[in-house]
């Protein structure tokens, strides 16, 4: 398989570009998908299958904003995405501190924020305090200089309360400036295209292998985009058209291939839901119509947001049975020292609803960056020396995925894992639940390793089809269980708020749960019969200090309830995981 051309991607990056605004379920984003199609045909492939689904369409026509008092200026400005349509006329306030409490209200106010350091939380926040106030409208200035327009999704699918826009930090700095000495009066305008039912869809391509596996790789990148989105996502999707190029021209020429490859293409994955995770719908839409695939994918390759320059960074992350793979890919790049490699993904990209589905997953990204979401994710501003390693570090993924005769998937870093988790745990001494016995069931699969690793040697040194089939899928079974417990930690901060084993941190709710409902109990009062209860709930002349506290405190005791049993199931689970996976490693040694 030939190495990767920048030059065929830097044309699919300015053509996507070119496009503008891409965003879920809008004509631009059809175009988008058209282009890609083209670009598909020019190479030779024309059998692409495209499935479509629901989203809501949102689409800024127009954005104005004045300054009328005490001077008289126009300012650029972008409307944040689901921002109604609006013309309002209002006096400026400064809106310094967002958790301040409420101020006095004042329905003529159009307020005005700094960003903030929290690139999704600042934004959110003051529009909800405008909203505390309010206030008619919000101006928010960009985090970072260099006259950027900056959005991100404040609510999901459904319009804003109030308009909401931004302006450059520049900008927004003249106006605060401007509101130290006098008052200041502004006009805003928006024009937005909005509705209910749209419709966004994704397109897959098939390279079929020729070997007699019946797992699958899957790659693939999103295509929506906000602004011009050369690195968010125009780089990612290029680098997936290149890839599928080169792998079908490889096959054309009758080259080996004992998986198959399915490059798929994602619509709306920047919004389009009014669902907890309003992001990723195509990917999402992908894996829900698509079990058959999903069940059979040895791996999943994603890309998002690559290519932006310093100071962003590059990152590559694996579900834990993947991360030694990854590491020890060499690609031939002045970038690959550079990379910094972490387990597991988390959620902020296409890999996520395949991740939590069991598949082996790989993502790739270039994070943080002030050109993020801007007028300034361009071509002419991508370093293509990162996007080249990230096409490379692909290519060479895939096709040793693709052929590898035993998958490149390490079960022992990821039970260490499990066990260290577990064994935290199994620390608290005020949890009532038993741990010792997962970790008895790991310390014993722990026991089996080096003959297990010997086993996997000698089949692989004899070419053993039957065994190395088996072992295959022993190994793509046990990762599949173990990804799937694989979620979001509520106590943690990103990015340590994925991990797997995320449902036992309910243990350490229980456990909060418990405290409260015992110092609960502690009151005299808590403690009275709920007979008593009801007949001093109805007497006039009850000389106690009541405090209502009894039907609060049995719907406490009986979350806690529902808490315990569904940790217990899911300690049951594991217990049937592990013993799947002692059972499965000693049927293998004993090959």
């Amino acid at each position: 398989m030939e190495p990767t051309s920048i030059d065929e991607i830097r044309k699919t990056v300015e053509g996507l570009s070119a496009i503008g605004n891409k965003i879920a379920g809008t004509e631009s984003e059809a175009k988008a998908a058209e282009y890609i199609k083209s670009r598909l045909a020019s190479f030779g492939i024309t059998k692409i299958k495209e499935s479509k689904f629901e989203v809501h369409r949102w689409q800024p026509t127009h954005c104005q904003l004045k300054v009328i008092k005490p001077v008289r200026k126009d300012i650029k400005a972008v409307v944040f995405p689901h921002s109604q349509g609006a013309e309002i006329k209002g006096r400026l306030a400064p809106f310094h501190q967002i958790n301040s409490g409420i101020l006095e209200k004042d329905s003529d106010t159009i307020g005005l924020v700094r960003w903030g350091t929290e690139l999704y939380l600042g934004p959110m926040r003051a529009y909800f305090h405008a909203l505390d106030q309010d206030a008619k409208g919000l101006i928010v200035s960009s985090p970072d200089d260099g006259n950027l327009h900056k959005v991100v999704v404040i609510s999901s699918g459904s319009l804003l309360k109030i308009p909401m826009i931004n302006i450059s930090k520049e900008d927004g700095e003249f106006l605060f400036d401007l509101l130290e000495s006098d008052d200041v009066v502004v006009e805003l305008r928006t024009e937005v295209d909005w509705s209910a039912k749209a419709r966004s869809r994704n397109l897959m391509v098939t390279v079929a292998g020729n070997g007699s596996s019946d797992h699958e790789i899957l790659i693939g990148a999103h295509y929506d985009a906000w602004f011009q989105g050369a690195a968010d996502n125009s780089a990612s999707a290029a680098i997936v058209l290149e890839t599928a190029r080169l792998l079908h021209e490889y096959r054309q020429n009758e080259g080996e291939l004992k998986r198959t490859v399915r490059f798929l293409f994602f619509g709306a994955e920047e919004s389009g839901s009014m669902d907890f995770y309003y992001w990723c719908n195509g990917s999402k839409a992908f894996v829900r119509e698509n079990q058959d695939i999903v069940k059979k994918a040895a791996s999943f390759l994603s890309l998002d947001s690559v290519g932006y320059p310093t100071p962003a960074k590059n990152y590559i992350a694996a579900t834990t049975g993947l991360l030694d793979f990854v590491r020890n890919l060499k690609v031939g790049s002045k970038i690959a020292s550079r990379v910094d490699y972490y387990d597991p993904p988390a959620y902020g990209s296409d890999h996520w609803f395949f991740e939590i589905s069991g598949v082996p997953s790989v993502y790739g990204v270039s994070f943080p960056s002030p050109l993020y979401h801007t007028q300034e994710d361009s071509p002419e501003n991508l370093d293509y020396q990162a996007v080249h390693f990230f096409a490379e570090f692909i290519r060479k993924a895939l096709l040793s995925l693709a052929n590898a005769d035993l998958l490149p998937i390490d079960i022992f870093p990821l039970l260490e894992r499990f066990r260290g988790i577990l064994f935290e745990h199994s620390r608290r001494t005020d949890s009532p639940f038993d741990l010792a016995p997962l970790l008895k069931k790991l310390d014993r699969i722990a026991g089996m390793k080096q003959k297990f690793l010997k086993s996997l040697k000698d089949v692989s040194e004899k070419s053993d089809s039957n065994g190395i089939a088996a072992i295959n899928e022993f190994l793509l079974s046990t990762a599949n269980s173990l990804n799937r417990t694989i979620g979001w930690i509520w106590r943690q901060k990103a990015p340590d708020d994925v991990d797997y084993l995320s449902r036992l941190e309910m243990i350490a709710d229980y456990v909060d749960l418990s405290r409260a409902i015992s110092a609960l109990r502690g009151m005299p009062i808590a403690n009275i019969g709920h007979h008593s209860v009801a007949k001093l709930e109805v007497q006039k002349e009850n000389p106690y200090n009541w405090i209502r506290i009894h039907e609060p405190l049995a719907k406490l005791e009986q979350e806690r309830s529902r808490v315990f049993q569904q940790i217990e199931k899911e300690l049951s689970n594991l217990s049937d995981l592990l013993s799947g996976i002692s059972k499965g490693m000693s049927k293998i040694v004993g090959m």
